[in-house]
């Protein structure tokens, strides 16, 4: 539990529920682009989090997170629209550069076996936000959600299980809106 008295972790904590708030929102966004852009802006908000908490290897991997992002705006502004949903060499090389950031991060943070679903959650949101179909986004989702959960419950973090339960709830509303919304096609 955090320090409610100082000023810089209630800072942290503002800007923890704006990344959670943009995060929720990127399971309700259909066009890819903006999706995109609020994935950025909630990375880089959580990365202000962790730079008010100085844990620099949050900043490192929120970094990561929204190179990774940039990247994948880039390149899909840059395709012709019939080519944008199509996963070249260029993307598949790309994603192992970002897992193996994600993986050699994991490594020199490592914190102990419970660390795994922190590692587990990341990757699968990493595979997630990269690949380009929208149900598939929101169906691993709900699995990064579940994976964080159960790292808040071994780590005993009751403020991230509420939080991660609560995101969980709008990953699962955004999965099945998508899915009614699409199905008929």
């Amino acid at each position: 539990m955090g320090d409610w008295s100082s000023g810089t972790y209630i800072a942290s904590q503002v800007f923890v529920a704006i990344s959670y708030i943009l995060l929720a929102a990127t399971y309700f966004i259909h066009q890819r682009t903006k999706q995109l852009a609020t994935s950025i802006a909630s990375a880089t908000t959580v990365g202000i989090s962790w730079i008010f908490l100085g844990a620099w290897n949050g900043v490192a991997l929120a970094v990561i997170a929204i190179c990774r992002d940039i990247t994948s705006s880039v390149i899909y502004a840059r395709r012709p629209p019939p080519e944008r949903n199509i996963n070249t060499r260029l993307d598949w090389w790309l994603l192992a550069l970002w897992l193996s950031l994600f993986t050699i991060s994991a490594v020199v943070i490592w914190q102990g076996v419970w660390y795994l679903f922190a590692y587990f959650a990341t990757m699968t949101f990493a595979i997630s936000i990269w690949q380009k179909d929208p149900l598939v986004y929101r169906a691993l989702g709900i699995l990064v959600g579940i994976f964080w959960i159960v790292y808040n419950i071994a780590i005993k973090s009751d403020v991230g299980l509420w939080l991660e339960s609560v995101l969980l709830l709008f990953v699962i509303a955004g999965f099945f809106s998508y899915w009614k919304k699409h199905r008929k096609k």
